[in-house]
């Protein structure tokens, strides 16, 4: 093609050169010289037979260039990613406050450990304005016995920690009603950091799930924990609060001067 404007003294030649892969077939059916490459095909001629009856091309057949398909199978939802020494930092928290817990429970229960026992935790329950002590000391004491040989072995892992949590979260409501001020950080006295330790490692635990190194291994909740954390820690909330609305109804949040100071560590 060639272009020139008035005025100009050389002439510009612009060559589009299109480098077909195939040859065009003509008006005619033929594919011969450069008419071959500029003429478009009559209707009719071209070959559809790769094409399937119901529209697209036909995949049966050989792909005309590149690599065939590869077909890879899906992941099963069994299998977890490594996670280095993860499953064994949560089962080494998991031991020792489950462990620990489960002390708790024993002293309350049968007194082991120069615990109180029944009777002893029962009157402390009494003295701290709880109605039903007695049946609240054996419930505690069996809640933290249970549930903490459940978090050891990693067994229902998210309702064994949220039965500790209302235990713990009970605790501290009753040590800040006593009738001395008790400090976060104590020295001389304990304060309230074993307790705030017990609720944050629980909380810890319900949020991460316990690790492959449990009973509850195989469950999604063991490492990929969805929305049971939020539900089981609600459900603690709502029955510890009622416990102490409807058996005690003090404000925890102020000395009521009736209630022996009682720490939930």
């Amino acid at each position: 093609m060639t272009s020139s404007k008035p005025g100009d003294d050389a002439r510009t030649e612009i060559i589009h050169d299109v480098d077909y892969p195939l040859d065009v077939p003509s008006s005619s059916g033929a594919t011969t010289g450069d008419a071959a490459t500029t003429a478009f095909p009559a209707a009719g001629v071209t070959d559809y037979s790769q094409f399937a009856e119901s529209g697209g091309y036909d995949v049966s057949a050989p792909l005309p260039f590149g690599e065939q398909p590869t077909t890879l199978a899906p992941e099963g939802r069994g299998e977890v990613d490594r996670r280095g020494t993860t499953d064994l930092g949560l089962f080494i928290l998991r031991l020792t406050v489950g462990v620990l817990l489960t002390l708790r429970g024993l002293q309350k229960l049968f007194g082991l450990f120069n615990g109180p026992g029944i009777d002893g935790m029962a009157a402390t329950l009494t003295e701290a304005g709880f109605e039903q002590a007695r049946i609240l000391a054996i419930a505690g004491g069996a809640i933290e016995l249970v549930a903490g040989v459940m978090l050891v072995v990693g067994l229902a892992t998210p309702i064994a920690v949220a039965g500790l949590f209302g235990l713990v979260g009970l605790g501290m409501a009753m040590t800040l009603t006593g009738d001395q001020t008790v400090p976060l950080l104590g020295e001389t006295t304990r304060g309230l950091e074993a307790s705030v330790l017990y609720a944050a490692s629980l909380l810890a635990l319900l949020f991460t799930g316990p690790g492959r190194w449990a009973v509850d291994r195989k469950w999604g909740w063991s490492h990929r924990p969805r929305f049971s954390g939020i539900i089981w820690l609600l459900i603690a909330a709502v029955i510890a609060g009622l416990v102490w609305y409807f058996l005690n109804g003090t404000n925890p949040l102020t000395s009521s001067g009736n209630s022996a100071p009682v720490t939930a560590g």
